[in-house]
């Protein structure tokens, strides 16, 4: 389901490129794959740096959400204040018309995977019903190779010398924490019953004497 919505957005993204020409989408779909770039990036860096991130569930996907939306803010203001607007006019209508639907599919499935990577880097993302529509780990083989790619392309430019880590490993490691959080919040699954002795009876019956109050739930098993 999660990678039919986004074709769903990708088609949505095309519709509203071809409306406002191929110029103006090549500028913003180029700032999405930067912005998507330094926050697949900067996230592990920031959450490393400031520990208080991680001290909540949606940290991750807090910092990731941060990021893209302020550098894309960014990077749209420096490029309609310094790149002019007249430069839409030298381009022919063809490509005006399918050029921009191209790209603007391509802007939207990028949108939507980062969107999909958002939510499974949280612990609500890992539940059984995320799972079940696409999101957590099995993005890892729907959304995230896409996302990979525009920043394996950018890295390749813009990284200097050998980068520590790569971004297949900078998901990987964002899911994985994600994971353990949620594996953390279910409950412990029920021992099993013990065969009954000589004596079962007898402890039985002790133990409905000796009952044990419910523990009270406390903020740390939340």
């Amino acid at each position: 389901m999660v990678f039919w919505m986004g074709i769903l957005a990708g088609a949505l993204f095309a519709w509203v490129a071809v409306q406002i020409g191929f110029y103006q989408t090549w500028a913003i779909f180029f700032n999405i794959v930067i912005s998507t770039y330094l926050a697949v990036f900067l996230t592990p860096v920031i959450t490393n740096a400031v520990p208080a991130t991680g001290e909540i569930s949606c940290g991750n996907t807090l910092t990731l959400a941060a990021v893209a939306i302020a550098a894309f803010l960014i990077l749209q203001g420096i490029t309609y204040a310094f790149v002019p607007d007249t430069l839409s006019a030298f381009f022919p209508k063809v490509l005006n018309t399918v050029g921009s639907g191209i790209i603007g599919f391509l802007a939207g499935l990028l949108v939507w995977s980062f969107i999909a990577l958002s939510i499974s880097a949280m612990p609500a993302g890992h539940s059984a019903f995320a799972q079940d529509i696409g999101f957590g780990r099995k993005i890892q083989h729907s959304q995230a190779p896409y996302i990979t790619w525009w920043c394996n392309l950018v890295h390749s430019a813009a990284a200097f010398g050998d980068g520590k880590h790569t971004s297949n490993e900078i998901i990987a490691s964002l899911l994985d924490y994600a994971e353990g959080k949620a594996a953390k919040k279910r409950p412990a699954p029920a021992e099993p019953n013990k065969p009954g002795g000589p004596d079962a009876k007898s402890d039985s019956a002790s133990g409905q004497k000796q009952r044990s109050p419910p523990r009270r739930a406390n903020l740390n098993d939340i």
